[in-house]
């Protein structure tokens, strides 16, 4: 009992573990969770993004504080100590939200269990499937023997009877009991051999069964062995690509494999209906067999019986009444084993038959599954011989698109002219439409550049007069303190005459009432506040300096200020947020308009070597071209290698001593101190020739004159012919694209 209690409990303890475990894991809400944390997540984001702002803005409101003198600093050292305490008041809040978000993350997570135990028992509960099909195995071979024991409770039924019966008859009968049960006995054991006997013939005819089985399995198997043959075989002669007439050959052969495989199908199929129609028969045999002995036990308890009935009827004798209710016991008995026999016969008989149309089944449809395999197979072999003529359209196309870098180099790396060979006159018109779409686009990117540079000035004027507006109210702020201060103070120390000075100079304040914009400005409001109370002051001099009603009034001003001075930091903040959005936008619109820049320089050289192409009407972006001529110059990636091809191509048509020549210019002009010396040996060269020829025309005589002008035509002729090949030269590199 122990053994079968544990797996129970197991199963219970394992159900209750996965409840707990759902319903923890429900209250969780794991989806709505993650996205809390996806929202806390950006949050976060933001406060970063923020706070590195700040920073950067607060250093650099540090450094320019650390630049100025020792007498503004004094002025300074406010705003720069609010600015740091707003700082800190920013990280102290995003601490306090940063634990908040944690401990509701904790609070939520902290008591659900570990889903790795829960997944472990899944799993170990998908590998007991297999020991599930043991199990549903041995209850089916327990149900057929309880087939065997179908009598039981019948039996034991009769058996107490018979004590009961045995018990009233007393000693007196035990000798005729005894002798009655040996019949009985003998009958038993009679009919238990040939019961035995019918299901040692039937255990033969099943094993003979089994074997034939075995033997269609084993024909089976051949068969779908020669099938995956002939497809190894179709497959390799797909990929070797041989000729027709080998793949003509071989196919004949596939042909002549199928049918023979076929054949055998036809074979194994016809004998496995002969196995079943044998094994159909043998049990008709056993089921009519079975019928007939049925009969004869219904026709022999009729007659038992018509006695029993006769002895009621007449002077029966209570020995025979009790050897007929045996017997009639006996015959119910065999007859309720026999029919269980019979159905069970029926159950088999049916499993078979489900077994092979499931077999057969199974069969009819690998061999449609492997026939239309085969059929795909020769549909995509037809279907894939224009491949290498698709792949050469897809490259051409990727170079027109210009969406692959790799082959976009490639296709740089090779020769203009076989290009050109390899593209057709479809393929040149696409590449004259693309370039007239990318003039398009270059129209387009740069009126949206115009636009934005547009947008960008006004951001800049507009942000321009926020800082004003922002510096002047904070002027106006510091000094409303400084005067709130100046007026408490002589409030308390001087008394009326004090009072009386600080009153004309907030009329004074209050004689220019509207601002530059028409606006009553907050000092002047202030002053109004102040006037009605000194004109006061004025009807009774007399009255206490105690009277508060002015602080109100000049805290809420107050108040109004630091609000409004607020809202102006968020705007010029915001205000900066959009100038730089507005320069990475700049700036993103500038690298683009290099990079089709140099998609025009590429298309204009393709161009111009396609035979028969329209001529591109490229007046309309000369404006650009001027504008990235020399950004493109100086900043060359991909489209190097053209260059250098050009450069190539034109140094091929010189002659040995002109490429010579370039080449030691190249070397000469390459850096400064090459240049300037250079020129330094120029110079000395000049100077050099023109000592010798004063020397030789002061050494020599008149008649060799004459000499000394050759020479010295000769070496500055050289020299003449140096410094033009260098002017030409530049020209030259100049004119280069």
């Amino acid at each position: 009992m122990s053994e079968t209690r544990n797996p129970h409990t197991k199963l219970v303890e394992s159900t209750a573990v996965f409840d707990k475990a759902l319903e923890s894991w429900s209250i969780i809400d794991l989806p709505g969770l993650q996205k809390q944390l996806d929202k806390y997540a950006l949050e976060f984001q933001d406060y970063q993004k923020q706070s590195l702002l700040d920073r950067k803005h607060l250093a650099s409101k540090t450094k320019s504080f650390k630049k100025l003198p020792s007498e503004e600093k004094v002025n300074e050292i406010k705003p720069l100590l609010k600015s740091y305490q707003k700082e800190i008041d920013d990280l102290a809040k995003k601490n306090k939200n940063v634990d908040n978000a944690f401990f509701q993350f904790y609070r939520v997570i902290v008591e659900a269990p570990d889903p790795k135990s829960l997944l472990q028992m899944s799993l170990d509960a998908v590998s007991s499937m297999p020991e599930l099909e043991k199990v549903k195995e041995e209850n089916r071979q327990l149900e057929e023997k309880l087939l065997g024991f179908a009598d039981y409770e019948q039996i034991k039924a009769n058996n107490a009877k018979l004590e009961e019966e045995l018990i009233k008859a007393g000693i007196s009968k035990v000798k005729a009991k005894d002798d009655e049960w040996q019949v009985i006995l003998e009958e038993k054991q009679k009919n238990w051999d040939e019961e035995k006997k019918d299901y040692q013939r039937n255990v033969d005819v099943l094993k003979k069964q089994i074997e034939d089985m075995k033997i269609n399995e084993e024909m089976m198997k051949l068969k779908i062995d020669n099938k995956n043959k002939a497809l190894r075989e179709l497959d390799e002669d797909y990929e070797a690509g041989e000729e027709v007439e080998n793949w003509k050959e071989s196919k004949y052969v596939e042909v002549e494999d199928g049918n023979a495989s076929t054949s055998l199908s036809s074979s194994a199929n016809v004998q496995q209906r002969a196995a079943s129609n044998i094994e159909i028969q043998i049990l008709n045999r056993d089921v009519e067999s079975l019928k007939l002995r049925i009969m004869e036990l219904e026709k022999r308890n009729e007659e038992l019986r018509r006695e029993a009935s006769l002895a009621k009827s007449g002077t029966a004798n209570e020995k025979t009444i009790q050897a007929i209710k045996k017997r009639t016991s006996e015959l119910e008995s065999e007859n309720s084993v026999l029919t269980a026999r019979l159905e069970h016969e029926r159950q088999v008989v049916d499993r078979l038959t489900a077994n092979i149309t499931a077999v057969n089944d199974t069969n009819d449809k690998n061999v449609q599954r492997l026939m239309t395999e085969l059929d795909w197979l020769k549909n995509y072999k037809s279907q894939t011989r224009d491949y290498d003529e698709i792949k050469k359209e897809l490259e051409v196309l990727r170079q027109i698109e210009f969406g692959d870098e790799d082959d976009v180099r490639q296709k740089e790396d090779q020769d203009p002219a076989s290009v050109t060979s390899d593209a057709s006159s479809g393929v040149d018109s696409a590449i004259v439409q693309r370039n007239k779409k990318l003039n398009k686009e270059v129209i387009e990117y740069r009126s949206e550049n115009e636009d934005l540079h547009k947008k960008y000035d006004e951001l800049s004027s507009q942000l321009k007069d926020s800082v004003d507006q922002l510096k002047e109210s904070r002027q106006i702020n510091e000094k409303l303190e400084n005067d709130l201060e100046n007026l408490d103070s002589s409030a308390s120390a001087a008394g009326n005459k004090d009072r009386w000075e600080t009153m004309s100079m907030i009329s004074s304040i209050a004689s220019s009432p509207m601002g530059d914009n028409g606006k009553i400005s907050p000092a002047t409001s202030i002053a109004r506040g102040l006037g009605g109370n000194a004109g006061a002051g004025i009807m009774d001099p007399n009255r206490s300096l105690q009277d508060s009603s002015i602080l109100p009034i000049i805290t809420q001003q107050r108040d109004r200020f630091r609000m409004k001075n607020k809202e102006l930091e968020e705007e010029a903040k915001k205000q900066f947020g959009k100038i730089v959005d507005l320069k990475r936008e700049v700036r993103t619109l500038k690298s683009d308009n290099k990079d089709l820049y140099e998609r025009i320089r590429f298309m204009e050289y393709h161009q111009a070597t396609l035979k028969g192409a329209d001529q591109v009407d490229t007046g309309s972006i000369d404006d650009v071209e001027n504008r990235y001529k020399e950004s493109y110059e100086t900043q060359l990636h991909p489209i190097e290698k053209f260059r250098r091809m050009e450069s190539k191509r034109i140094s091929s048509r010189l002659s040995p001593f002109e490429r010579v020549f370039i080449q030691v210019t190249k070397l000469i002009l390459s850096t400064k101190y090459t240049r300037w010396l250079f020129a330094f040996y120029c110079l000395g060269l000049h100077f050099l020739v023109l000592i010798l020829t004063v020397s030789l025309m002061a050494n020599t005589t008149s008649s060799m004159l004459p000499a000394k002008s050759i020479v010295s035509g000769s070496t500055g002729g050289i020299a003449n012919g140096v410094v033009d090949r260098i002017s030409g030269r530049s020209k030259l590199d100049s004119k280069q694209p």
